[in-house]
């Protein structure tokens, strides 16, 4: 397998990503959110750039159907249901509606990468997962979502990781970046540990969602993975 890795969401677009087969992370939060959407019941999640799409979105879909889910700047956007802690997701909230979702970084990454044939979504939470699904793929791009145009050590730690665990199933060739964090993520120590100076990481602890980190940080929580579709949700992938 051939793995590339982009590192922040304005480094790509929909140009550079067809006919790839492309992996979006963001772990704090907005992939980590989707991955507990869906997993609790949700039909769907609609990724959205701005405000206003968002809004007009969900006004598409009956009111009892679809909530608003997003931040910006890691707080909830006004008059939004919920922001963009996962807690916000639980299956007594979400099951069986639309969720409708508009991130700083994660939802763009999405948006900037989907000129992709297959564009899939990871977090810690369904890593190991993810990596069963996607090991036989022969070219891979991992995008990080990062903060704020600026590289972002968590969605960094998290691609590593996959190469790492894809190297369980087939020999990878990757470029000087992936390599970089293949070597990041076999050091010692917990996610927590290695992110202790992340920046975002940090900041987020700084607005009180020390609990949403430690809940983000955990592997191997949930055995989905979210695909992209064509109508522009994203679904649990069923092959």
């Amino acid at each position: 397998m051939k793995i590339k890795v982009v590192s922040t969401a304005q480094e790509i677009n929909a140009t550079m990503t067809h006919g790839q087969t492309v992996v979006v992370v963001d772990v704090l939060r907005a992939t980590s959110v989707i991955v507990t959407a869906l997993a609790n019941g949700a039909v769907a999640v609609w990724p959205v750039l701005s405000v206003e799409e968002a809004f007009a979105k969900h006004k598409t879909f009956p009111p009892s159907n679809a909530l608003l889910g997003g931040e910006r700047g890691g707080v909830i956007i006004p008059g939004f249901h919920h922001g963009n802690s996962p807690f916000s997701y639980s299956r007594e909230t979400v099951f069986g509606k639309n969720i409708v979702l508009s991130t700083t970084n994660g939802t763009r990454a999405i948006r900037n990468s989907n000129g992709a044939d297959g564009l899939f979504l990871l977090a810690m939470l369904n890593l190991p997962y993810a990596a069963t699904k996607l090991k036989e793929i022969e070219n891979l791009m991992i995008v990080c979502s990062g903060t704020n145009n600026r590289f972002s050590a968590d969605d960094a730690l998290c691609a590593g990781m996959l190469i790492v665990e894809l190297e369980k199933y087939t020999q990878i060739e990757t470029d000087d970046l992936g390599l970089v964090l293949r070597n990041f993520a076999l050091q010692a120590g917990s996610p927590a540990e290695k992110l202790s100076s992340c920046y975002h990481l940090n900041y987020l602890k700084s607005i009180g969602y020390q609990n949403d980190i430690n809940y983000c940080l955990q592997i191997g929580t949930h055995n989905i993975l979210p695909r992209l579709q064509t109508d522009g949700s994203v679904m649990i992938w069923k092959d």
